[in-house]
């Protein structure tokens, strides 16, 4: 976190989308009264871990998810990626795995987000958001701009089935789809905007629009995956081991589409 600036609760973190939906303005997120927490903020039982990435330790929190629900990469999925762009995540402090309400997912659906100013039991500072999904098929609306269109192109390439039918789009998640967008290209595109964030002096992140940091959040993650499989760290099997999760008081039922496989 840059010194001397705190962004605000309203501005503080830019959110990746996970479907083409969009928001309706006439309904709102609940606020709390007396609960100056963020919506992001506010997790039930999370289970808490460190790991070093690179030079420095960074806080793993893990919100339990419901039936249905998994997150689509596990925590040493996201330290395997991360320590290999080790320089990039040194100021990060935080990577949240959380499983929104309803309501959030109806309004704001993302794969993750970055939060410039997150605040976890009186702690504060840089963190990573992945949030929880459930496999199936996603309706887009018909009418997509150039961004939707290259959105579609990018899950194609993540390897969703995208179908145009009469009334728009349908993409198809499976697990595996799911990981490849959220391990492989989500958690590096939001790494992308606390670069683009940490690089930017005050007066110029403020005069940046949505589609200037998106753009150049889309350019770090292709170029950090470009660079991580060049030199053999991507792609990888799922790392799923069970007895340390459990150790770690994870549940590794909270990591895969099926618990019934585990």
């Amino acid at each position: 976190m840059r010194p001397g600036w705190n962004p605000g609760r309203r501005n503080r973190h830019v959110g990746t989308k996970a479907h083409g939906q969009g928001q309706d303005n006439r309904m709102k997120i609940p606020e709390r009264a007396g609960d100056e927490r963020v919506f992001f903020e506010r997790l039930k039982d999370p289970v808490v871990l460190t790991r070093r990435i690179g030079e420095r330790d960074i806080r793993f929190i893990v919100e339990p998810t419901p039936p249905r629900y998994f997150y689509p990469c596990s925590v040493d999925d996201a330290c395997r990626v991360l320590g290999a762009i080790a320089t990039s995540v040194r100021d990060l402090e935080f990577v949240v795995f959380r499983h929104p309400s309803s309501k959030q997912r109806l309004l704001r659906p993302v794969w993750g987000r970055a939060v410039f100013w997150y605040e976890f039991r009186k702690q504060h500072g840089a963190a990573v958001i992945i949030e929880s999904q459930r496999p199936g098929m996603v309706r887009w609306n018909r009418s997509q701009g150039p961004d939707g269109r290259a959105e579609l192109d990018r899950l194609r390439a993540d390897g969703h089935r995208v179908e145009r039918t009469r009334r728009g789009y349908e993409v198809h998640q499976t697990p595996e789809s799911m990981r490849n967008t959220v391990l492989f290209r989500t958690l590096l595109h939001e790494v992308g905007h606390h670069v683009d964030f940490d690089r930017s002096d005050v007066e110029t992140w403020k005069g940046k629009n949505s589609r200037v940091k998106e753009d150049y959040a889309h350019r770090f993650a292709g170029m950090a995956v470009a660079y991580l499989s060049n030199e053999g760290h991507v792609p990888f099997p799922p790392l799923l081991d069970h007895e340390s999760m459990r150790h770690e008081g994870l549940d590794p039922a909270w990591f895969v589409a099926d618990p019934q496989v585990l």
